[in-house]
């Protein structure tokens, strides 16, 4: 009876479609984890990575199942060992993007004739998203290994990250082979020569890892995958994984070399790509990675520029003003609120999200407001508190502050900058920085007790009445050494309104009858574009919602002006009080 109940089951299933499913990667920063992760003694403040995959459905609306796996960042092993040295080297940082391919090479499913193939998404922050980058780079190169070609995953591993290298022999074919010597004859013919890659231009290394695949492939041992998105906040690793100063001083150097993203281009397998970025991280060695697409690149990037330091934009620190608005940003981004108007919804491109977790990210600011031992009120949207990132002993490797739109090509061999400004990056600012500047925003403030007394007898001698307000575009003062320059510095805000230089409480916001917002560059650095926008929420998105949580800015914003450009003015709707 089992036999035919089996055989019943077997025809039954080779006539019925198989239902795609979505796999969607969240790689966490270092030392985040969402389950186990405590900081002073109390479980640690979750990231954006765990947030956005919290909200995220267990299918969606076709019934397309979304499989989330979530992986927690290096350095939250057990034991000191693990903690020290993966949180400060990025050891283990090879092992996070075996362990997240396998997951892919157990779980993904090509098309079958009948049904399409899986959908992939990979998320990520800080080395997370050098994880998720990573990962999506090795797709794209190789593609999704056969379950008979996953044993010998590393060894193909190997063969991408050491490509061009002198000396080094590929190893997947030997290692194939030595296990499989009945087909060695075959796998061994027609190998591409490792020599083509050693010129280490980054042409002939596509060429190489172009007949790479393709053998691959011939031999039924990869599969061809698109990745859907990848979608990350701020991306450090430009000049290779920053090393702990205590770390350091035992003898390694500021950075770990072998994880390093001078290739920052985009492959056509990525259909989307999204990065958050923070404009007021100055930790010399949380250098952002900035993408670059080819001129004949297809892939829809974009990369925004967010008031706040580097956990402030992923996440984790208490006050969660700022991470709420990179965390609705990308969530509107991945579940297609913001896909060009010509482009038709297929639920299996983009991720279904609760929509009901907008109110928990509000509440979870406003309780920490009602918390606050300062006894701040909380300020609404775009005020939430900056801080300055650059605490002991980081600030013993020094600083170095951001520079939207002015990135240089890195040489992808030696690792030094070669002058050449990055030509595609697609960079816009978010609308909360101009939010910030005229609506009195606080500036940049002090993190740790030492930083606090610093700033208190500074503001004393220096005569100023109060914290600094937010001022990106800031002149540097005495050479550099009283005040460094601003993120923004050289970008001049076409809003239509004449000044920008203090704070105008009573400032209409609208953009003064120019045809969108942007950021023109008025400064003396290399650059390809000279204009950034501004990024427009999407219509009746998860931003416009976390906004309409303020009423009395969405009433300013939204209902008092007409000519208000952040996004199309709603239609005053019952809907919309349900949000606040």
């Amino acid at each position: 009876m089992d036999g035919c109940h089996t055989s019943i089951s077997k025809q039954a299933a080779g006539h019925q479609p198989r239902l795609p499913k979505k796999l969607i990667v969240c790689c966490d920063g270092t030392w985040m984890d969402r389950d186990n992760g405590y900081k002073k003694g109390k479980l640690q403040n979750p990231s954006n990575v765990t947030r956005i995959a919290r909200a995220m459905m267990s299918e969606d609306d076709a019934k397309h199942p979304q499989i989330v796996y979530y992986q927690s960042g290096i350095g939250t092993g057990i034991g000191l060992y693990d903690q020290i040295l993966g949180g400060g080297t990025g050891l283990g940082l090879s092992e996070n993007i075996r362990e997240a391919y396998g997951f892919l090479g157990t779980n993904y499913s090509p098309d079958d004739h009948l049904s399409g193939p899986d959908s992939i998404f990979l998320l990520g922050f800080s080395r997370g998203a050098f994880t998720a980058r990573s990962l999506g780079g090795f797709i794209a190169a190789v593609g999704i290994l056969t379950r008979k070609a996953m044993p010998f995953f590393y060894d193909a591993f190997l063969d991408w990250e050491n490509v061009g290298k002198d000396g080094y022999e590929p190893r997947f074919i030997d290692a194939y082979c030595a296990a499989n010597p009945d087909e060695k004859l075959d796998s061994k013919a027609n190998q591409p020569d490792p020599a083509i890659a050693r010129s280490k231009k980054a042409r002939a290394i596509d060429e190489y890892m172009e007949q790479y695949k393709k053998h691959l492939l011939a031999l039924g041992l990869t599969q061809e995958a698109q990745i859907k998105c990848v979608g990350v906040w701020d991306t450090v690793g430009a000049l290779g994984i920053p090393v702990n100063p205590f770390i350091q001083a035992a003898g390694l150097p500021a950075f770990i070399k072998e994880y390093r993203w001078y290739d920052t281009r985009l492959s056509n397998v990525v259909e989307n790509a999204f990065q958050a970025l923070a404009l007021d991280e100055r930790r010399f060695p949380f250098s952002p990675a900035i993408w670059e697409l080819d001129e004949a690149g297809t892939t829809n990037l974009r990369q925004v520029w967010f008031p706040g330091a580097h956990s402030n934009c992923g996440g984790s620190y208490q006050d969660y003003g700022v991470a709420n608005i990179t965390l609705v940003w990308l969530m509107d981004q991945l579940s297609g609120n913001t896909r060009p108007p010509n482009k038709l919804f297929d639920p299996l491109d983009w991720i279904k999200f609760d929509d009901d977790f907008i109110n928990v990210c509000f509440r979870q600011t406003s309780n920490y407001y009602a918390k606050d031992s300062s006894g701040e009120d909380y300020n609404g949207w775009a005020m939430g508190k900056v801080y300055d990132s650059n605490t002991f002993p980081q600030f013993l490797t020094g600083s170095k502050v951001r520079t939207p739109g002015l990135y240089q090509k890195m040489d992808y061999n030696t690792g030094k900058n070669t002058g050449v400004p990055l030509k595609i990056t697609n960079e816009c600012i978010h609308s909360s920085v101009r939010a910030r500047m005229d609506l009195a925003g606080r500036g940049v403030e002090p993190q740790e007790w030492y930083q606090r007394v610093a700033s208190f007898f500074w503001r004393l001698i220096t005569f100023q009445k109060g914290p600094k307000m937010y001022h990106p575009q800031r002149t540097p003062r005495g050479r550099g050494l009283i005040t460094l320059p601003g993120p923004l510095y050289g970008w001049e805000l076409i809003d239509g309104h004449p000044s920008h230089d203090a704070p105008n409480m009573q400032i209409d916001m609208s953009p003064g009858g120019i045809k969108q917002v942007h950021w023109e560059y008025k400064g003396k650095a290399k650059c390809t574009t000279r204009v950034m926008k501004e990024d427009i929420f999407a219509e009746r998105g998860y931003e416009e919602r976390l906004l309409l949580h303020d009423q009395e800015i969405a009433n300013k914003i939204i209902y008092s002006n007409n000519k208000w450009q952040w996004f199309k003015k709603p239609k005053m709707e019952h809907h919309w009080s349900k949000t606040f």
